[in-house]
């Protein structure tokens, strides 16, 4: 049985962004050999996640960024820390853990995880945030029909009241509750668009058609 093509929410974001040529080959190398892959952010991250939850300052963190190898990685993590205390600052409040969602596309032919980074009181909303520090630009209304499916498709039990995605390149943050019913529906048909993309692509890879479908080609 082929692969299912698991992602992440940054991941889902860029390819919902990528113009058609782009989102093709997004599309094709997500059935390529991967070995795990290496996480460009994952230095941000993991440092948020230690300011956030009271592990390290910001100063700390800032300075741990001296460990990074990478210059452009380096520069990237200093840069996304800057800018997430900059929208600290200005949204006080407790940040906490919440639990991140996986769920497969409309025809199962792949899966997105949404994960967020914290759960912060805004505006009276418990929000689960996700963040962007991927240097490609973000269409808002993108973004919050792809929140809506992540709203519709968490489980009732313990959920957030509000999910959202900040973006760490140039400042907004989209909310799931800033979304109608047209963008809710746009989010449905963009799942299943790109279900018809991973389609394709599997086609002309000779791959089955669907997860349970035998292969094509002998």
């Amino acid at each position: 049985m082929a692969q299912i093509p698991k992602f992440g929410f940054s991941a889902f974001l860029r390819l919902l962004n990528a113009n058609p040529k782009p989102q093709r080959r997004l599309v094709r190398d997500r059935y390529r050999p991967s070995k795990g892959g290496y996480d460009y952010h994952k230095s941000l991250k993991s440092r948020v996640q230690q300011v956030a939850f009271g592990e390290l300052s910001f100063q700390q963190a800032l300075n741990s960024t001296s460990q990074i190898t990478k210059l452009s990685e380096r520069e990237s993590a200093r840069r996304g820390l800057k800018r997430f205390f900059e929208w600290k600052q200005q949204n006080p409040g407790t940040l906490e853990a919440t639990q991140r969602l996986l769920f497969p596309s409309p025809k199962g032919l792949y899966k997105v995880e949404f994960t967020p980074n914290f759960l912060l009181e805004m505006d009276g909303r418990q929000t689960a945030v996700h963040l962007w520090n991927t240097q490609h630009r973000l269409s808002g209304q993108l973004v919050r029909a792809a929140l809506s499916k992540v709203a519709t498709r968490y489980p009732l039990e313990n959920r957030p009241d509000d999910f959202a995605v900040l973006s760490l390149q140039d400042g907004p943050i989209y909310k799931w509750s800033e979304a109608d019913s047209e963008l809710s529906l746009l989010g449905e048909k963009l799942l299943e668009f790109l279900d018809n993309q991973f389609e394709v692509a599997r086609h002309e890879l000779g791959l089955p058609a669907g997860p349970e479908a035998p292969s094509p080609h002998p």
